[in-house]
């Protein structure tokens, strides 16, 4: 009866059937639980006969063979081949009185397959599903390095770690702004615009007044990679993007308005990657109290998310994507001190920053592999210590200053981004993405050059080294008082 085709073929038959020693049914069954049937009105005698079954699949449950209206004399196939059991399901042939079967039985869950947390979760998901498309595939596996593999393809890990990638990102917002505010009181490593003029005495600097309005633009780029953990797949990652300001002062302070617009690209190895385009808006401030400097500030950046995946193992194939909204909320604020040493400017500091990430809940287009996901919030927090220095030069008829930045980055707080998931029908499993660098270094080289009296561009060269991520990047900052 085997044509390749499960559940096509049902032969019917009139009258009573013995097979002969060494003949052989053969019939085709299916991962969706169809199969093909011999079916006599009279009796069966299958005592002779060997059950040759090709699978295009397995599922859990009872294939239906043979019936024989009479009876089957209570005889059974000499052999079964063609079909064996998987470290997770049991075949055999059983019997009642008028029929054959082939029945698949589950016998150990998927999570047991697991090694690592999130194979283990992403088996405790399939697990809670009673069958379908993924289920059976995954069940009818031959070891458990394929199931592993299949775990690590299902799992929807990118959308952990893109939440990562949001929190890690909110600090371009908060460096362009106290970056800012350094430059308005001329402090030291300003980036752009140090609101400085000539004294009477000629080259001296002096602190200039700081009552004038002022613009300023940022462009920046960032590439970035964070290693595998042993548990959720390297990722890479790059932004660009441009912020834009504009402050003045109000009383002893000065205070901004800032906005801008980034897009991010990312991909882990897993045969997963995205995009996503944010809007930023937020507001910042800060004061000098002698050679004390403040600055804070907090902003929100609106997100919008595009992810596509593929998952392809042995009897299964699927192509998911998604599009979801986050929403990343942070507060951040600076204390400083300023020394000078000859013509050099020095600045210990001390950076703290909260930072809040939530995404939408959202649904993947697809097939069975399909994840669907709550919503859920992502907080860190920052403590940045470290120095800046700079000296000023003169360059082409410009005054210029080159300075620097070497600090130690700690997060803690939620360091490893989770995001909570299910497969249709199933129970909620909690998967997790690369971790944010617990300890970092961080260093910043810049130029800047006075334009003219009223502007300034700055370069700079960013990194960020630690805890397997490398994250390289440059700015360009131009500022303009009126």
């Amino acid at each position: 009866m085997a044509n390749g085709i499960a559940g096509d073929v049902t032969n019917q038959f009139a009258g009573d059937a013995t097979f002969a020693a060494g003949s052989v049914l053969a019939v085709d069954i299916n991962g969706t639980g169809a199969s093909d049937r011999f079916a006599v009105e009279g009796t069966a005698d299958l005592s002779g006969a060997t059950l040759a079954v090709t699978a295009q699949g397995l599922a859990v449950g009872t294939y239906t063979v043979v019936s024989a209206g009479s009876g089957l004399g209570g005889t059974t196939f000499q052999a079964l081949t063609g079909v064996t059991s998987t470290p997770f399901l049991f075949v055999t042939d059983t019997y009642d009185a008028n029929n054959a079967y082939l029945d698949v039985i589950k016998v150990r869950d998927f999570a047991d397959a697991g090694l690592t947390p999130n194979q283990i979760a992403t088996g405790e998901g399939l697990d809670s599903l009673t069958g379908g498309a993924v289920f059976n595939a995954v069940a009818g596996l031959a070891t458990d390095a394929e199931a592993q593999a299949a775990f690590d393809q299902l799992s929807g890990e990118i959308h952990a770690s893109a939440k990562g990638m949001l929190v890690e990102d909110s600090r371009f917002v908060r460096d362009a702004a106290t970056s800012r505010i350094r430059a308005a009181f001329g402090d030291v490593g300003a980036a752009a615009l140090p609101v400085m003029a000539y004294g009477e005495g000629g080259p001296e600097m002096v602190a200039a007044d700081t009552d004038r309005f002022a613009v300023w633009g940022q462009a920046f780029g960032s590439w970035g990679n964070t290693d595998s953990d042993g548990n959720a797949a390297a990722f890479d990652r790059s932004t660009g993007g441009l912020l834009a300001g504009a402050d003045t002062l109000v009383g002893g302070w000065r205070v901004g308005l800032l906005g801008g617009y980034s897009h991010s690209s990312f991909d882990a190895d897993r045969n997963s990657s995205g995009k996503s385009d944010s809007y930023h808006l937020g507001l910042y401030g800060g004061t000098n109290w002698g050679a004390i400097a403040f600055r804070t500030g907090a902003a929100y950046s609106w997100s919008s998310l595009s992810t596509k995946r593929s998952v392809a193992f042995n009897g299964f194939t699927d192509r998911l994507s998604a599009d979801y909204d986050a929403g990343t909320a942070q507060v951040f604020g600076e204390l400083a001190y300023k020394a000078d040493a000859g013509q050099f400017r020095f600045e210990p500091f001390a950076n703290l920053a909260y930072v809040s990430v939530h995404t939408d809940g959202f649904t993947e287009d697809g097939g069975d592999a399909a994840l669907t996901s709550a919503g859920t919030s992502t907080d860190a927090t920052f403590t940045t210590l470290g120095l800046r220095g700079s000296s000023d030069f003169a360059f082409g008829g410009m005054n210029a200053t080159v300075r620097g930045m070497l600090g130690w980055r700690h997060a803690f707080g939620d360091v490893t981004p989770t995001s909570s998931f299910a497969f249709a029908g199933g129970d909620h499993f909690t998967i997790a993405g690369v971790p944010i660098a617990r300890d970092s270094a961080v260093v910043e080289a810049g130029l800047d050059f006075n334009m003219s009296a009223n502007a300034t561009l700055g370069l700079a060269y960013t990194g960020q080294f630690g805890g397997g991520t490398v994250d390289q990047g440059a700015k360009v900052d131009l500022a303009v008082k009126f």
